[in-house]
């Protein structure tokens, strides 16, 4: 974290200052336990807390005992992680006596399914649509892999069947994959995989909080089977490297000027002004975040939080009409093992989020504000998407590609808004038929302007071309009356020119 803050020693000495103070500007840095710059230019994405599934449950997981156990006798009784696990695991020792194998794996498995399920609601996902994730998209597979990582640590090496083994904590290669395919972006450096946070709860109670192990997947020194793709360097980590390799190499490849060019324009794009005062912040950004699991869990009416519970279909005498706020009914995450009674809710049309606390949005509303004043960006504001909002705007519906564009996703099938997924209150018929009727109108609007264009270009045509006529006409004229012949005399026998030239 404090490494990114190396270049201000450097833009100090270039912005005047001199070195004695660049060193010591740094050295009260140092100091700071946890510091973290703020990027103004930055879109936050996915930046929710907590910002890897599973992290609050690793301390605990940490402190319990653990006994090897085999694939062969495991893999059986899994069910959501069966095709993540690809290693001999570890289980809890259960607290007494009696507990089966089937029954820890089970229990290992619905907590995962469970972290899963909140994980996906708290970056507004609808979790049901992910049953089987291991065909979803990259960023779900990694939740789920992560998950069940975290619940499913692998067994020691060498350890015998039933020996005590110790918890060993994810690879930061699966968390690496989790914040690359899923575009996790906090706008400061808290997004660390491999980290120590210190939190003090009371004058005499402190908690420390640790990340993931420094190693990457397979390894038997981690839990995983992923391996981390390779990143691209950043700016600072791409200025360390010019000043640490040998300058001779660089100079014989690029030159001295060019060099030294690469480098100024480097410090020049980390800067934000010579007076180096980036803004820092103590907390991170995510960790400033409300924590999902505190606002989805259940609270007793009347009750106080201490008696709070994650998920209100797990509490087996509570009535039904408690159970997901009144406004969904529990339903069962394993439909094909009845055994398994793990149930999550699952909400009525119109509500959204683990305990279906959270009003959607509509799709019908969003529909027409897309047909009628989707060239103006009124859906994407509606739907909570400001920015593509105000490029909507700007650009005129995107010169009405993006616009026709928009009525057909968004009318065709519910799509997500900033929350969640908006509430499929649109008929199909609905929708196709107004499609068809507003094509029609526009097709009918668009003959008639290109008709009545066509018309009035032809009349204008052919005015222009009988004004043109009569004005060749109005100029030849003068010169057919100059030779009129008048008749002379009394007879009239002897005609007399009149006119131009006339004597």
């Amino acid at each position: 974290m404090l490494s990114t803050r190396a270049p201000m020693a450097i833009a100090a000495i270039l912005c005047g200052g001199s070195l004695h103070l660049a060193v010591a500007e740094f050295s009260a840095l140092a100091a700071i336990k946890e510091a973290y710059t703020t990027n103004a230019i930055c879109r936050k994405n996915n930046c929710i807390n907590p910002i890897f599934p599973g992290m609050e449950d690793m301390h605990r997981l940490q402190q319990a005992k653990w006994v090897t156990s085999t694939l062969q006798k495991t893999a059986p009784s899994m069910g959501f992680c069966r095709n993540a696990i690809a290693y001999d695991p570890a289980l809890p020792i259960p607290d007494g006596t009696g507990s089966s194998v089937k029954a820890l794996v089970q229990r290992q498995d619905n907590a995962a399914s469970t972290m899963f399920y909140y994980h996906l609601a708290g970056l507004g996902y609808e979790a049901w649509d992910y049953q089987q994730p291991e065909f979803a998209n990259d960023c779900v597979k990694a939740i789920w892999r992560m998950t069940c990582f975290t619940y499913f640590p692998r067994a020691q090496v060498g350890a015998q069947e039933g020996s005590v083994s110790n918890y060993i904590r994810p690879c930061q290669s699966s968390c690496m994959n989790y914040i690359s395919t899923c575009a996790v972006e906090c706008c400061d450096e808290s997004v660390k995989c491999v980290f120590s946070h210190t939190k003090a709860l009371s004058a005499t109670q402190v908690v420390t909080t640790k990340g993931y192990e420094p190693h990457d997947g397979p390894s038997s020194l981690c839990t995983g089977g992923a391996r981390r793709s390779a990143a691209p360097l950043g700016l600072v980590a791409l200025l360390v490297a010019l000043f640490s390799i040998d300058g001779s190499a660089v100079r014989s490849l690029f030159g001295r000027k060019a060099f030294f060019i690469a480098a100024l324009a480097i410090v020049a794009l980390s800067l934000q002004g010579c007076d180096y005062d980036v803004p820092v912040h103590r907390v991170g950004n995510w960790r400033a975040n409300p924590d999902y699991l505190m606002a989805h869990e259940y609270i007793p009416p009347g009750g106080s939080p201490k008696f709070a519970s994650l998920n209100s279909c797990s509490l087996q005498r509570l009535s039904a009409t408690l159970q997901c706020s009144g406004r969904g009914v529990c339903k069962l995450w394993d439909s094909n093992n009845v055994a398994n009674q793990l149930a999550f809710c699952e909400c009525d049309r119109d509500w959204a989020d683990p305990e279906c606390r959270t009003a959607r949005k509509s799709q019908a509303k969003a529909y027409m504000l897309s047909m009628f004043f989707g060239m103006f960006g009124a859906d994407q504001f509606y739907l909570g998407h400001t920015l593509a909002g105000l490029a909507k705007l700007f650009t005129l519906g995107g010169f009405g590609i993006w616009w026709v564009a928009d009525i057909v996703r968004i009318g065709s099938a519910p799509v997500y808004s900033n929350t969640y997924r908006t509430a499929a209150d649109l008929p199909h018929w609905a929708y196709v038929l107004s499609t068809v009727m507003f094509a029609i109108f526009l097709g009918f609007v668009l003959a008639y302007k290109v008709t009545t264009s066509f018309r009035a270009r032809k009349r204008r045509e052919a005015m222009m071309l009988q004004t043109n006529e009569e004005n060749r006409q109005f100029e030849a004229k003068p010169f057919g009356d100059a030779y009129k012949v008048k008749k002379d005399g009394a007879n009239g026998m002897n005609p007399v020119m009149s006119g131009y030239g006339a004597f």
